[in-house]
């Protein structure tokens, strides 16, 4: 398919668009009128839409959805259920469904569809290509170089795993800047360490040496690789993902229940923003702040990120103060952030006891037991008020997204607790229009998956990866990091799956973005121990990659985040597909995440970072 190529299959007079495909559907049968009834299997416990009706010995064609399976139900004129069948349409393509008095023959393929992983795959195979030149120019540049000068490269593969940072850079979605992150040398024992800290405050880049460091008596100025790396793959995603993914049902949102790509982001960078506020917070400790000042720096950084939230939703005209809404992205980073640091600055012991207690092993949690116990509450809170508060005309924990879910018995009650919340704090003009539940289950009722109660959820996406956090400061074996952060995703992964009942739909508590339940939080979180493990054993304790380029963005992060939802629809990196098919946007919204990227390599080559 061609960059320039805007045909696409006509059916009922009108040319397709991503998402669609042609049924004809043919009535054989001389004596009944019959109706032809549909739904989408994604619509859980929906009534099907009426179609169209079918005279006797006539034809019709209609545009059917190829996103999700498709239960077509056929129905005489009394509504009687005549007989039902189930298909999942492909894009583009061209089917028949003869419909006589033995019922439907099935369907038949007229035209083959367009294949929708052909340009995915393209895509990959080019951006591999490029990793492959590129690492061999690489080592063509060394190999050139090797025999005039020793010379150390500043920034690849080759380099230290700490890297140098300038100085006084803070920010909670740039892994606050400010913060030397521990050292990833690694100590050849995990026992008790007796070295005493270090009063060196140098912002020059660590250098390599040939004793291991131990974490708890030194700290390095510089960067976890792993963690940046993370972070920019998160950021990469999301900038993705919010240009339009390519138009791939994957890189949306879960309509209502249920995990996408597009769903692991945001949860992502919470549970990274928990890793990094362990390092920001231990070190202002150990520099001897007073505890006040650093709650006074973290309710200064909250309201900026808020009032930066704020500004972001008022983009693109969205700007009418009787319909603003207040709930966002930064809003939320702003409330876990100092619902959870303020707990940490208050409870956290910067010094750690090396004299040896029976719960050595598990130390980072029983010595963090004041943010479990406030984690706790806050988790107690969210369940008692999703299940258990009254919300008029709905059933009592409800969490569902109403419109025609449940046959339509419940239609305002749109994400139940959680949803009226809002409408009563903020009001409902304030409260997010366009939820993702509009499009499968019609429904009406503003709902803001970035809303209050599910903040409270938020807090323990945080905390875990404060927890992961915690383990890096504490223990001083890349082995006896990674295998506890295994064990993490075990626990968690199992949590998640007992909750929804390892299913979809029907689970006591599903896993659902939208409402940030906590099989929601508890999948996420699995997710993140584990790929930051794969990421950390390959960077930082292997050295097999040097996180490039996705730690130039996860370096800033909060730059890219601000800039593309800003710059999103404007040239170069939006325009007006010129082609309805995968190929097209995906071409459009890959260039445009890749202008971010380098946008990210430049600002880091001039050191030039955004903080907050």
């Amino acid at each position: 398919m061609t960059l320039h190529d805007t045909s696409t299959p006509i059916c009922h007079g009108q040319h397709l668009v991503l998402g669609q495909a042609c049924l004809e559907v043919a009535s054989s049968d001389p004596y009944n009128t019959l109706q032809l009834w549909a739904q989408a299997d994604e619509c859980y416990k929906c009534p099907p839409w009426y179609y169209l009706t079918l005279a006797p010995n006539t034809t019709h064609t209609l545009p059917v959805n190829t996103t999700y399976p498709t239960t077509i139900t056929i129905t005489n004129e009394e509504g009687r259920d005549l007989y039902k069948l189930g298909y999942h349409f492909d894009l583009y393509g061209n089917y028949h469904l003869l419909l006589d008095t033995h019922g439907a023959q099935g369907v038949e393929v007229t035209r083959q569809p367009e294949s929708e992983v052909l340009p995915l795959v393209t895509a990959i195979l080019f951006f591999l290509l490029l990793m492959f030149m590129w690492l061999c120019s690489k080592f063509l540049v060394r190999r050139m170089d090797s025999p005039v000068t020793a010379r150390q490269p500043e920034d690849n593969e080759r380099s230290p795993l700490l890297s140098r940072r300038p100085q006084d850079h803070s920010s909670v979605l740039s892994d606050q800047l400010s913060d030397p992150q521990p050292s990833t040398s690694q100590s050849s024992t995990s026992q008790p360490s007796t070295s005493q800290p270090s009063t060196s405050q140098s912002t020059s880049a660590s250098i390599r040496h040939p004793d291991p460091v131990p974490l708890d008596g030194r700290r390095e100025s510089g960067r976890l690789r792993s963690l940046d790396a993370f972070r920019g793959l998160a950021i990469v995603l999301m900038i993705f993902v919010n240009y339009g993914g390519g138009g791939y049902w994957f890189f949306k949102h879960a309509r209502w229940n249920g995990l996408t790509v597009a769903d692991l982001v945001f949860p992502w960078f919470l549970w990274i923003m928990g890793v990094s506020l362990v390092f920001s917070i231990r070190s202002q400790l150990r520099r001897a702040t007073k505890r006040i000042i650093i709650v006074a720096r973290i309710l200064k950084r909250c309201l900026i990120l808020f009032a930066l939230g704020l500004i972001v939703n008022s983009v693109g005209g969205h700007n009418y103060m009787p319909t603003f809404r207040i709930f966002g992205v930064l809003q939320r980073f702003a409330i876990c952030y100092f619902l959870t640091a303020v707990i940490e600055v208050y409870s956290m012991n910067p010094q750690e006891s090396p004299e040896y207690v029976w719960y050595w092993k598990i130390r980072d949690i029983v010595r963090s037991s004041p943010q479990w116990v406030f984690t706790l509450v806050l988790l107690i809170i969210h369940a008692t008020l999703t299940f258990g508060l009254p919300v008029p005309g709905c059933p009592m924990g409800y969490l569902g997204p109403g419109g025609l879910h449940e046959w339509g018995m419940n239609r305002g009650c749109t994400g139940g607790a959680a949803g009226y919340i809002d409408r009563v704090v903020v009001g409902r003009s304030h409260v997010y229009s366009h939820p993702t539940c509009v499009t499968i289950y019609a429904s009406n009722t503003p709902y803001d998956p970035e809303g209050l109660l599910g903040a409270l959820t938020s807090v323990l996406m945080v905390q875990f990866g404060a927890a992961c956090g915690r383990i890096i400061t504490t223990y001083q074996t890349h082995r006896g990091r990674w295998s506890r952060w295994l064990v993490w995703a075990l626990v968690t992964g199992l949590l998640a799956g007992f909750l929804c009942s390892w299913r979809k739909e029907g689970g006591l508590i599903p896993v659902n973005k939208n409402l940030w339940s906590l099989s929601y939080v508890l999948c996420t979180t699995c997710f993140a121990f584990i790929l930051f493990t794969v990421f950390y054993v390959m960077i930082d304790e292997r050295g097999w990659w040097g996180g490039n380029p996705l730690r130039y963005a996860g370096m800033n992060s909060i730059l890219l985040y601000v800039g593309h939802e800003i710059c999103g629809g404007l040239f170069p990196w939006s325009w007006k597909p010129v082609g309805q098919h995968h190929s097209n946007h995906l071409i459009m919204n890959l260039w445009a995440t890749s202008i971010w990227i380098a946008i990210a390599y430049l600002c880091h080559r001039r050191k030039l970072y955004l903080s907050v």
